[in-house]
């Protein structure tokens, strides 16, 4: 650990902490303490921080005082995981429809700051949150950045969208900790042409982090230009990867040009959820510290680990505006082995994607955007090298679904003037998958990104109802 990085966790973020009223310092230590404890002493912590949240959300927070009265349950009852099956799950509708009588009544005393969700499943949502909420959120994130041996202080990159570069119009603490603590150098993604790529590159080797962070499709626009541009690099510790699912030719493209490995990170500032993918990469480890996850089925029950289901968080720090059984809006599974690394924290299996953003057919099966990819490789098969050639034509491609659960695929290939027909059989492994569905296949000249520049290859308009 370098000199600045000491400095760091003894003087200046326990100095920010006071300023800033956080408590990053405390909780980024508790959370070493606990990153090997056995899975007795970690239920122990967390059934103890749920009990006096259900004490808090009773006695504070008038929507679950009435709630809890209504179902004739008293917060005591409330002890574990298990015990939360008692309570009826939390949704976005339910935020919307309740906001004020979710504001605990001692708001004015407690630390927090508003936020909202980016609007991914149509609609944005407002809430509150407590700025211990952050600090868990923070510490879990230095915590995990420290298994690949990246320490705060040492200089970090990121490129990303409003989520991760806000912009401020005037200058505020929490600026003045990303600079000297976090020393990030952030830069926005919302441009993506090549003079913007060259500016990125530019202000990248100037700064020389050791680390990188932000969207995948982000990071890897700009180390596709790289490679196009041919650019000298040198190699990183380590890229840190958030906001959306990571595909694994993403991994691959961004493990190939800045030599080095990529930590996917999964978490959402509605609900607390947070999970970390440690060097086993073996899916992702939950900071069981700072939130209780649960996967359900369509009816709400619980499903046994190694299932696929709706995750359903509830955020440990979060006083202010307690999500307790939140849908957080994706689906995912719980893995049924603990990880070979040797933590005890449940590993969260793949996570499908946006709940929301998933593909149905018409007979109600949902399509996962990861395999997508998959199903534009002939026969489904992508470990054919014949098949790999023919995939690797395509600079970019988008699936589309519209309101009447009939496919677009949009592709755009390197070559414009290569064969279209050798791509007809995409048609054909569409139609397998979307039984019903009609199924088009189209050649553009781009397809444009978000204008968070993130590359959005998965669309649909489609309700799935029963």
């Amino acid at each position: 650990m370098s000199l600045y990085s000491q400095i760091n966790r003894k003087l200046l973020i326990p100095l920010a902490d006071k300023v800033m009223h956080r408590g990053l310092a405390a909780e980024w230590k508790l959370m070493e303490r606990f990153d090997h404890a056995s899975e007795e002493e970690l239920l122990a912590l967390q059934n103890s921080r749920l009990q006096a949240l259900m004490q808090h959300c009773y006695h504070h927070v008038p929507y679950y005082h009435n709630l809890f009265d209504s179902l004739g349950i008293k917060p005591e009852e409330i002890r574990t995981r298990e015990d939360l099956q008692r309570l009826p799950i939390m949704t976005k509708q339910t935020v919307r429809e309740h906001y004020d009588e979710l504001v605990s009544d001692d708001v004015a005393s407690r630390p927090h700051q508003n936020g909202s969700t980016g609007g991914s499943t149509g609609t944005p949502m407002q809430f509150k949150k407590d700025l211990q909420a952050w600090s868990m959120q923070w510490a879990s994130n230095f915590r995990s950045w420290e298994w690949y041996g990246f320490h705060v202080g040492e200089r970090l990159f990121t490129l990303g969208g409003n989520s991760l570069v806000k912009k401020r119009k005037r200058f505020t603490p929490k600026d003045v900790f990303d600079i000297v603590i976090m020393r990030n150098l952030k830069r926005s993604s919302a441009e993506v042409d090549d003079a913007a790529m060259q500016a990125h590159y530019d202000a990248f080797m100037r700064w020389k982090p050791k680390a990188m962070r932000g969207y995948g499709s982000s990071l890897v626009i700009f180390a596709r230009y790289i490679e196009k541009m041919h650019l000298p690099m040198y190699p990183l510790k380590v890229i840190f990867t958030t906001g959306e699912i990571l595909m694994p030719e993403y991994r691959a493209t961004l493990e190939r040009v800045f030599q080095c490995p990529v930590m996917d990170g999964y978490g959402a500032g509605d609900g607390g959820i947070d999970a970390q993918e440690c060097a086993e990469h073996r899916h992702m480890h939950l900071a069981e510290e700072r939130c209780i996850v649960e996967i359900v089925d369509k009816e709400g029950r619980n499903v046994p680990d190694g299932e696929a289901g709706f995750v359903i968080s509830t955020d440990l720090g979060n006083y202010v505006f307690p999500f307790v059984r939140y849908q957080v809006g994706d689906m995912a599974y719980i893995q049924k082995d603990k990880c070979a690394c040797g933590r005890a924290s449940r590993v969260l299996g793949q996570v499908i994607g946006r709940a929301g953003k998933l593909l149905y057919n018409k007979e109600g099966v949902p399509i996962s955007p990861t395999m997508l990819p998959i199903m534009l490789y002939r026969d489904n098969d992508y470990h054919n090298e014949d098949n790999c050639v023919i995939y690797n034509k395509i600079d970019k491609f988008q699936i589309r679904q519209d309101a009447k659960g009939d496919i677009r695929i949009l592709l755009k290939l390197k070559d414009p003037n290569e064969d279209q027909k050798q791509f007809e059989y995409c048609v054909t492994n569409f139609e397998n998958h979307f039984v019903g569905s009609k199924v088009s296949l189209e050649f553009v000249d781009d397809i444009p990104t978000m204008p968070s520049g993130k590359e959005d290859y998965c669309v649909s308009e489609y309700k799935y109802e029963k």
